[in-house]
């Protein structure tokens, strides 16, 4: 017993002690429990927030496009050559300015190759005027002897056989007087009135006459015969030279036909270079600013405008001088948005390089096909598909507009009155619902809600909310503890990314 008295007497202050530090610990946890809550309860209060809005809600389309003038002049290359002089990007030009220069020397060489070449068929062409002439005088003087030695020859064989004829007549005139004679004598003797030789000297005298006769006509005909020939000979002496005249004025329409060609091509050849060095200076067809153009250049094949260097050909455009009094901005729409976009819709316009003022501008075109998009700045095609679409400017407001400066577009997609909305930063993700947290008092319940429609910085609540309520600008739900059922701790922890509307992007 005694015993037991002293060990109880050991024991009661450990237990005495054992239980004054129980009561503490228990005191600290409730204190530091306290002291969380109040921590939490103070960030609760201190969680920024922002009211659910109700009025107009603009379904809109932002995207960055290029400005570009409505009306331009294109400047183009009409022949194939390097760009040897360039005019500044950006500058302003009047009608008729030098934009640019191609190859000059050489197109200067083939000019003067040309030019000798043209001289050289000018002069063959002279040469065979002047050679062909003297050889169809030549023939032609031929042919007029030959004509004349003709004429003469006939002439003088008239003469021979006109003597010869008149010989003959009087020969024949002759004869018959013999034979009157002889017919007289020889009835005189008959009759015995003169003697017997006077008969035979008639007789001799007629065959005289006759044998004469004979020879003259012989004579005669053999002129006459001699005279056919002769003139035969003169006559183709005349054909030969009408064939030779004929041979030499066709030799020389022939050969100045062939000359006349060749003059011809040699100087369609020095035309052409002459257009062509012309060509290749390059100047202003109305007064404006230069917009070079650009291409894709170098190993990275980035896009840059044309300069000096650069190979260009025909038909290909260097530059444009674009008409400033009419812009508008081209843009490129990813296809979720592209299917929202459709003519006539309004457009706020505004531009970095002019922060001030805002334009009004329309939908004026939007493609039916998308086209490949490439990597910025590469020229490598992306897998990512966009369509075209040009929104036309109203009014310029007196702004200095540039082609090529950067623009921002608004579209307006639709407009909804008495929209309930919220900025998208408000809206999160639990089990495939979507909930916002709403101030009640010193904390925040989570309120699940139907999305509508919305744009790049606020959604449509279609359900959940009537307007006016605090809504918390962060996930508030990760904080708060599994005390009640359904309450925040029950819908999942952590934020999801921004929601994604029903039925695509804006809709």
């Amino acid at each position: 017993m005694r015993g037991w008295r002293l060990l109880s007497g050991g024991l009661t202050p450990i237990i005495l002690l054992a239980s004054v530090a129980a009561a503490g610990a228990w005191a600290l946890r409730v204190s530091v429990v306290k002291r969380t809550a109040a921590e939490k309860q103070a960030e609760r209060r201190a969680v920024a927030t922002v009211k659910a809005s109700k009025g107009e809600f603009e379904v809109v389309v932002n995207v960055l496009g290029k400005l570009a003038a409505v009306n331009s002049q294109q400047v183009v290359a009409e022949v194939y050559g390097q760009v040897v002089r360039l005019a500044a990007n950006g500058i302003e030009v009047k009608k008729d300015d030098v934009i640019a220069e191609l190859d000059m020397p050489r197109m200067l060489r083939q000019v003067r190759e040309q030019e000798r070449n043209y001289q050289q068929a000018l002069d063959d062409v002279e040469n065979k005027k002047r050679d062909l002439a003297a050889e169809v005088e030549r023939a032609r003087i031929t042919l007029d002897k030959a004509n004349q030695d003709l004429e003469q020859y006939r002439a003088q064989q008239a003469v021979e056989l006109g003597e010869k004829q008149r010989q003959k007549e009087k020969d024949t005139a002759e004869l018959s007087l013999s034979r009157q004679r002889f017919d007289r004598q020889s009835s005189l003797a008959d009759e015995g009135l003169v003697p017997k030789q006077e008969v035979e000297l008639a007789t001799a005298q007629l065959k005289s006459k006759e044998f004469q006769l004979e020879r003259e006509t012989k004579a005669l005909e053999l002129a006459e015969a001699q005279k056919s020939s002769g003139e035969l000979d003169k006559q183709a002496a005349v054909t030969t030279a009408e064939a030779d005249l004929a041979r030499a004025e066709s030799k020389q329409e022939f050969e100045l036909k062939n000359a006349q060609t060749e003059l011809q091509i040699r100087k369609s050849q020095l035309d052409r270079v002459q257009e062509e060095f012309g060509k290749s200076t390059i100047r202003a067809p109305a007064a404006g600013i230069l917009v070079l153009e650009e291409q894709w250049q170098g190993r990275g094949m980035r896009r840059r405008p044309i300069q000096p260097g650069d190979q260009v050909w025909e038909g290909r455009g260097i530059a444009s001088i674009p008409d400033l009094s009419k812009m508008r901005v081209e843009i490129e729409l990813p296809q979720e948005q592209a299917r929202m976009v459709k003519r006539k819709q309004k457009v706020v316009i505004t531009s970095e390089a002019l922060p001030g003022p805002r334009f009004e501008g329309e939908v004026e075109e939007v493609s039916q096909t998308a086209s490949e998009a490439s990597i910025a700045g590469t020229g490598i095609p992306s897998a990512e598909r966009k369509f075209q679409a040009k929104v036309a400017i109203k009014d310029l407001k007196g702004a200095r507009l540039r082609p090529g400066m950067t623009a921002h577009a608004k579209i307006i997609i639709e407009k909804l009155p008495k929209a309930v909305s919220v900025p998208l930063e408000c809206v999160f993700e639990r089990d495939d619902r979507h909930i916002v947290y709403v101030r009640s008092g010193d904390t925040f319940k989570p309120v699940e809600v139907e999305l509508g429609q919305q744009n790049d910085n606020a959604v449509v609540i279609k359900k959940g909310l009537k307007g006016d309520e605090e809504v918390a600008l962060r996930d508030v739900g990760k904080d708060s503890a599994p005390t009640e059922a359904g309450g925040p701790a029950a819908l999942g922890s952590g934020p999801s990314a921004a929601p994604a509307p029903p039925g695509g992007a804006g809709r």
